[in-house]
């Protein structure tokens, strides 16, 4: 993980043994519980976590400690501000969070084909650098646990698309189980964007095969719960 190097930096990812953290699958009492519980077990309070509902496309936000305990509506945040905890929920697309350790500024966003098709990731580092005077060479980019090329198929207006820019990450023999890469995407993007190679690290666990993360589509394939995992981020205090 790239950000065990910045002891100021909160980061974690929670597992399918911390249960459900979204709002919107499951019973939403429990999901809160859950969340309460997961703020605990990591040493901060549950009052400066700050959410959103994804909406799968490029918008993100700025937000503060004020925004504590609110879900806004977005697919992604940023902040410069201590002691706020930014959450996504997840349940194979991809979350990437990023960091400015010379300005100290944070971001994360929630990066399915569509975020990633609509240029979320070209959003937020256009919005750190108008925020925060940001610069792509000096952020840090962690990619959370998602869906791999491996299982991820995507829906057939991805896989039948014309549009040159998904053409390399997308097999000749695709079909709705495998041969999308949204990994290699949203990385070439980064690099793209004058973020450094050895600045961006993506641990390449596949949601769907692995039973530590939950799986929106193992889910529709095995009738388990369909629910969300979490990532977080914050500045420490």
């Amino acid at each position: 993980m790239i950000f065990s190097k910045y002891p100021n930096i909160f980061y974690a990812v929670s597992t399918a043994v911390d249960g459900n953290m979204s709002f919107l699958t499951g019973d939403k009492n429990q999901a809160l519980e859950n969340r309460k519980k997961f703020a605990r077990k990591n040493d901060f309070d549950e009052n400066s976590i700050v959410s959103v509902n994804q909406i799968h496309g490029n918008k993100v936000l700025k937000v503060s400690n004020k925004d504590g305990g609110r879900e806004i509506d977005a697919d992604g945040m940023i902040t410069n501000q201590k002691g706020i905890y930014l959450i996504k929920k997840l349940a194979d697309c991809l979350s990437i969070a990023f960091y400015d350790p010379k300005n100290q500024a944070i971001g994360l966003i929630h990066a399915g084909w569509q975020g990633l098709d609509k240029d979320i990731i070209n959003n937020v580092v256009l919005q750190m650098k108008r925020n925060f005077r940001s610069h792509s060479e000096n952020l840090i980019v962690q990619f959370s646990p998602s869906i791999g090329p491996c299982h991820y198929g995507g829906p057939p207006q991805l896989r039948n698309t014309k549009d040159p820019k998904w053409k390399k990450y997308i097999a000749k023999d695709v079909d709705e189980n495998y041969g999308i890469d949204l990994w290699q995407f949203a990385k070439d993007q980064l690099i793209n964007l004058g973020v450094l190679e050895e600045n961006i690290y993506n641990p390449k666990l596949c949601t769907f095969e692995s039973k530590d993360y939950f799986s929106h589509r193992r889910s529709q394939k095995t009738n388990e719960p369909d629910f969300r995992f979490a990532t977080m981020l914050g500045i420490k205090n």
